[in-house]
């Protein structure tokens, strides 16, 4: 009876597997073994595969289904090598820690020895400092005050601060609230000679310490006295201090640890700035002033906002009222006349057939796009058969598949190829023309149109019979199709992550050119520093060439920008054009002179985590309809007329969000789930972010915190670990803080510390793709290719896209490490590529000093900078941290199948940009033959609609899969006998079982991994692997004390035991699994003298005194000497406006032969220059004209560098502009194209002068390379 049971229950539970969605499934540990074999008997009479696992000590029975993403018909095998059973044999003999037991028993004490519990390592800042005394400074207050916008209101603001506990202040950052608040605060308490502590909550680091400089400024004080800011590794403050500012997930580590009630206590205002941004550690800090407002009747909680949206933070606390502020009314009070990207293309046409502007609009830009064009202009819109990567086959053969059967599926596949082949969405087929999105329209398939319209598909282009995707809906006589397709327009427009750079600096061109516009600062607001970069290139490039005038200077906001760098942002160049490129800082930044200009790109970029694939990404989005109307408000404080040009559609402007999406909704939840653990310990992390004001999705927090689970940040019953401890001070990812703990334990953390670094932003070496460039297709594949080739160059033929970053990094601070760096720009990629970089040297100082801060490392004895750095040479033990530090990120091979096989909810391929595959597409099995190893580690998903792509890969050997790989705590019940299989049935659906079976044992890391190996081998691993985690965990919880890490310890000599152990064995058996060894991996990286983008915009910029402290390094008092010089010169000098605007200088060039192929001026003879150049061009210098020096050389014939000359204290100077290798057989082509003509550009011909037409023919293509031989 009970057997028929039994059998009955068995038979329902597949049943319900059978018609679920999952893939594969466990099956109770509870069930005896006979039950076991009773449930395989079934699944394998249904056609699914089952296999017995272990996982923590619990036998289970996991069954497949056919084609499961995580079922290998044969186990992966681990082979030791005798040297290596031989090591590790030694090292267990020798050692203390395993001594005479044969099992090491898994007790409390290896998780946590001593039986201490993990506790939040202490913080050396602290803001509950006891209240002080309110002190009066008449005269720098009322210095503050007379020209503070929020002076009217200070009566309303104190009466409102004086009558309820909860204040919304509501206003344009014109009030600057962030000061003003707080000013009148510790005046008012002044008066009453009452204590008073305000904690004035920023939104950057940049900003709290911007504002404490600022007010300190006005009271005439040090910062650190009245005023002062306390942030991450940063902090002035003393005991008297009144106003502290800080961040919000600084002050959330300070209360971590600290019960509400003392928190709180000695604190009389909080002010939180910028309330209605909705970010996430802000909303955060509301959730703990809620409660603390609970516990203490006289705390004061201040919220600023710029919003209209503000009575959910009333609905919120409970509580409070709202203070609306008026901007100020001026007889002169004009609103920011707003142009959208379609008035911008008009704009620009416009002026350039009035004027014959010299714009360089390229054929693949917007204003070449309306869809008022006719339908002939799409018929060769895109190319049928040029694919560069080799691909169209399988394009083709994907188009007709999709016709063919015009399933969900088939689509996906062709949206993966547009995602990550570089395939372009609107793609026809090489024979009949067909697009997706014909064959979507053709089968009246609503759903797939609108997918392929969101991934901006046009439907104007015609196939081979000359019909478009309106023309099939039409045919079919489907209504909601033809409605839908009619519906589209401007598509390029609409689409956040393509931006035409040529229209944006061809606005500015008319900007600052043309008479109709006025004269005037400029802004432009970019969506994070990778588009930065670029308009800052683009801008530079043409103030070098020339095409707009002289006179101006270019600034770099963002949020990373040194506080020197910010004050000259804010105090800006008088008597020329500022031109500032600002990230979203801007709105929170207030200069000290106008802005005429607001070029607002409406989009940012942020990282956001997507459910369904279980993957981060980094993605441009369109702003909120209220950041555009706070950006168009940037420069109302004067009441001039200024314009606002938004390039985004206007139609496409009510389609916008109306206020800031909160992140808690959209960001990876690791480091907030962290958080609030820390913060609130007895409490479940979805219970907490259940009562904050905007909730995080259920889904994100549940798939959050089972990995930090994962990565044993939370242990099971969600308590914090040790290692989460640890990581609450490192600012980056759980699973990037995890891989440099590992680093430090094994003593390799500068390469690691750089890879981390590159893993925190964006790729360097991305692949372009069609989507976000507006190249044409030829040109982007050629792009795609130099990349890949790039890369493979930095491979070194080593299977690991690791070391390209070790390569580039390395090669960057080589070319940087002269004092005097050259100063020249060779390309758009180039440049942008130098602005990572530095950013990635930015990453890499500021973790450097938050390892410090946790306590991780220190400064003198084992943990010290030497010897955590000793095996940095060793390149199989930083593959080894590599995979101990990003697990769960592991894949292998299948050969047998040719996929990739991981423990995801997608199945995963191997991204192209990875050194493991090439552009071309190609069975895995091929490429797999030449691995010598079949195990991958990779560095992040990226999510490619019906699959996710693995980036940044490394292959690595079975055994530091097994050693390092899954949870710390792994005893002797994960080893399992295969002889124990005594089931007909399990023998027969487990092929993996070798015929030698009764010699072999599978042992079980984790749900997923499982390795057959020897027995002998399986104890060697699995002793050594406890061996390891208990220093681990040793070292977890007392790195923070310096007499438990001495030298002399005999605990410190066995662990060095091991790791020595550990670094002779993976490299035995990288040598044995056939790996090759690269050199020169551990050189320690050295500290940048200078930063190349900031100090190239300091050259080119027209503030020249401080162009020659960057280049010449010239004494203050010969700068003095030169600067009355030229003040003496001003009579001679030409008008240098006209109408108002600013001149362009006229150009003139000349041509000097050189023997040498890479020279460098700064390093080349004096005297040949004076020989080669006096007597031709420094006679023909002026003051307003731009004299070009255009160097060749021959053998190979061609042009190498653009420089300008200059006369500085009256020596003759060349300053190095351009640097490229361009053939002179071009130039001279264009010339014959254009019937010009051209000189002979010979040995014999010294230095001598030619026309500005051939002159600006070399130039263009030393400033524009692929994109002016395109016009051309």
């Amino acid at each position: 009876m009970i057997k028929n049971i039994v059998q009955q229950y068995i038979f329902e539970q597949l049943m319900h597997f059978r018609d679920g969605n999952r893939c594969c499934q466990k099956f109770s540990g509870s069930f005896r073994s006979t039950e076991r074999a009773i449930l395989a008997e079934y699944a394998f009479k249904l056609g699914y595969n089952s296999r017995h696992i272990v996982h923590n000590g619990i036998e289970f029975l996991k069954v497949y289904k056919k084609h499961c993403l995580h079922y290998m018909e044969h186990t992966p095998e681990l082979r030791l090598t005798a040297h290596t059973e031989k090591e590790l044999f030694i090292l267990l003999r020798e050692s203390d820690f395993i001594g005479s037991q044969i099992e090491m028993q898994m007790s409390p004490d290896f998780f946590s020895p001593n039986c201490a519990r993990p506790t939040i390592p202490p913080h050396r800042f602290s803001l509950g400092l006891k209240q002080s005394m309110a002190r009066q400074n008449l005269i720098g207050q009322k210095s503050f005050q007379d020209k503070c916008y929020l002076q009217p209101y200070k009566t309303r603001l104190l009466e409102a601060v004086r009558r309820s506990r909860v204040i919304i202040v509501n206003g344009d950052s014109i009030f600057e609230k962030s000061t003003g608040i707080p000013m009148y605060i510790i005046e008012n308490c002044a008066e009453r000679r009452a204590h008073c502590k305000i904690i004035c909550v920023e939104r950057e680091q940049l900003l709290a310490i911007h504002n404490s400089e600022k007010l300190s400024e006005h009271l005439g004080e040090k910062v650190g006295n009245t005023v002062a800011f306390q942030i991450h590794l940063q902090s002035r403050i003393s005991e008297g201090s009144n106003l502290i500012y800080t961040t919000s997930s600084f002050l959330l580590r300070v209360l971590m640890g600290q019960s509400i009630v003392d928190s709180f206590r000695h604190i009389s205002h909080i002010i939180v700035c910028d309330v209605y941004r909705h970010e996430a550690f802000a909303d955060l800090l509301l959730c703990e002033l809620r409660a603390a407002l609970r516990c203490h009747a006289h705390l004061k909680v201040i919220l600023l906002s710029n919003s209209l949206y503000n009575l959910r933070f009333l609905e919120y606390f409970g509580e409070g009222e709202v203070l609306q502020l008026e901007n100020p009314k001026t007889p002169d009070m004009q609103a920011a006349k707003i142009f959208h990207i379609e008035d911008v293309q008009k704009i620009v046409e416009r002026e350039k057939e009035r004027h014959h502007l010299r714009l360089r609009l390229p054929p693949t830009s917007s204003s070449s796009l309306s869809l008022t064009t006719s339908s002939s202009a799409y018929i060769y819109s895109t190319n049928m058969t040029q694919l560069h990567n080799g691909n169209f086959f399988n394009v083709d053969r994907i188009l007709e598949n999709y016709e063919l059967t015009g399933t969900d599926q088939a689509l996906e596949t062709f949206l993966y190829m547009v995602q990550c082949e570089n395939i372009s969405i609107d793609y026809r087929h090489s024979i009949t023309g067909k697009t997706a999105i014909i064959i979507a329209a053709k089968s009246g398939n609503l759903l797939h149109i609108k997918t392929l319209l969101e991934k901006y598909a046009d439907p104007y282009i015609m196939d081979k019979q000359n019909l478009n995707a309106i023309s099939n809906a039409i045919a079919g006589g489907n209504m909601m199709c033809i409605e839908l397709l009619n519906s589209v327009k401007n598509l390029r427009n609409i689409n956040p992550s393509a931006l035409d750079y040529s229209l944006v600096m061809d606005l500015i061109r008319v900007l600052m050119i043309s008479s109709k516009w006025e004269t005037g600062n400029i802004v432009i607001i970019v969506a994070d520093y990778e588009q930065l970069l670029r308009i800052n290139y683009w801008i530079l490039r043409s103030k070098m060439i020339g095409d707009i005038q002289q006179q101006v200077v270019i600034y770099m906001l963002h949020n990373n920008i040194e506080k020197d760098q910010l004050e000259l942002v804010v105090n800006g160049t008088p008597d020329c054009i500022n031109i500032v490129i600002a990230t979203d800082i801007i709105e929170s930044v207030i200069p000290k002179y106008q802005f005429k200009y607001i070029i607002d790109l409406a989009r940012s970029r942020r990282n956001v985590y997507n459910a369904d694939a279980g993957c981060k990404e980094f993605i441009f989005e369109w702003v909120a309809r209220e950041a555009l109307e706070n950006r168009a408000r940037l420069t109302s404080r004067k009441g001039e007329c200024v314009s606002c040009f938004r390039f985004i559609p206007s139609f496409h402007v009510d389609k916008l969000a109306k206020t800031y999406i909160p992140e808690l909704v959209v960001m990876p939840l690791d480091r907030i789930c962290l958080t609030v653990k820390l913060l609130s310990p007895h409490t479940m992390v979805s219970e907490y972010l259940q009562t904050t004001i905007c909730r995080a999705p259920f889904i994100n927090v549940h798939n959050s915190v089972e990995f930090l689970k994962k990565i044993y940040v939370f242990d099971e019953l969600e308590e914090v670990t040790w290692l989460g401890c640890r990581l609450i001070d490192v600012p980056i990812d759980c699973q990037l803080g995890k891989l440099l703990v590992f680093a430090i334990l094994l003593q390799c953390l500068d390469p690691v510390l750089t890879i981390v670094s590159f893993l925190s932003t964006f790729d360097p070496l991305e692949l372009p793709t069609e989507i976000c460039s507006n190249r044409n297709y030829a040109t982007l594949g050629e792009m795609r290719v130099k990349v890949k080739e790039e890369r493979k160059r930095l491979a070194e033929n080593i299977l690991s896209d690791h070391l390209i970053y070790l390569r580039l990094y390395q090669e960057w601070q080589n070319n940087l490490r002269d004092d005097n760096p050259e100063m020249v720009l060779v390309d758009e990629p180039d440049y942008v590529l130098n602005g990572i970089l530095e950013k990635v040297c930015d990453i890499r100082t500021h973790l450097v000093g938050a390892l410090r801060s946790s306590q991780l490392i220190h400064n003198q004895g084992p943990l010290s900078m030497h010897y955590i750095n000793l095996k940095s040479n060793s390149w199989p033990m930083i593959k080894a941290t590599l995979a101990a530090g990003l697990y769960p990120c592991i894949c292998v091979v299948d050969t047998y199948e040719g996929r990739l096989k991981c423990n995801r909810p997608k199945e995963l391929v191997i991204h192209p940009a990875s050194i493991l595959r090439e552009l071309t597409m190609e069975p895995l099995s091929y490429k797999a033959r030449g691995f010598p190893s079949n195990w991958i580690v990779y560095g992040n998903e990226m999510n490619s609609f019906n699959l996710n792509s693995a980036k940044c890969c490394s292959l690595v050997t079975p055994l530091t899969v097994a050693m390092f790989a899954g949870p710390p705590k792994i005893d002797s019940s994960n080893i399992y006998m295969l002889s124990n299989t005594s089931n007909n049935y399990l023998n027969a659906c487990s092929s993996n079982i070798a015929n030698e079976k009764d010699a072999m044992v599978i042992f079980y890391i984790d749900d997923w991994i499982e390795i057959k190996m020897t027995p002998t081998s399986a104890q060697l691993v699995l002793k050594t692997r406890q061996y390891f985690y208990s220093a681990y965990m040793n070292f977890l919880q007392n790195c923070g004390s310096i007499d438990k890490w001495r030298r002399t310890n005999a605990f410190l000599n066995s662990v060095s035991r091991l790791f020595d152990t550990l670094e002779r064995v993976f490299a035995l058996e990288d040598q044995a699994c056939g790996f090759v060894k690269p050199l020169n991996i551990g050189l320690r990286p050295k500290a940048v003298p200078n930063k190349f983008i900031t100090s190239f915009n300091a050259v080119i910029s027209w503030n020249e005194e401080e162009s020659l402290n960057f280049m010449h390094k010239y004494q203050r008092d010969n700068i003095s000497k030169w600067v009355e010089q030229q003040q003496l010169k001003k009579a001679q000098v030409p008008e240098l406006k006209r109408n108002g605007k600013f001149v362009c200088w006229e150009k003139q060039f000349f041509v000097v032969y050189i023997t040498q192929t890479d020279l460098v001026f700064r390093k080349y003879s004096q005297d040949w220059l004076r020989e080669a150049v006096t007597k031709i061009i420094e006679p023909c210098l002026k003051n307003d004209i731009l004299t070009f020096v255009i160097l060749y050389n021959k053998n190979p014939d061609q042009f190498c560098m653009v420089a300008v000359a200059k006369k500085l204290f009256g020596t003759f100077r060349l300053q190095e502009y351009f640097k490229n290798k361009i053939p002179i057989c071009e130039v001279l082509k264009i010339c014959s194209m254009q019937n010009i003509c051209a000189p002979a550009f010979v040995e014999k011909r010294n230095a001598f002068q030619i026309d500005a037409l051939i002159g600006n023919i070399i130039l263009d293509l030393f400033a524009f390379g692929t994109n002016f031989q395109e016009q051309k």
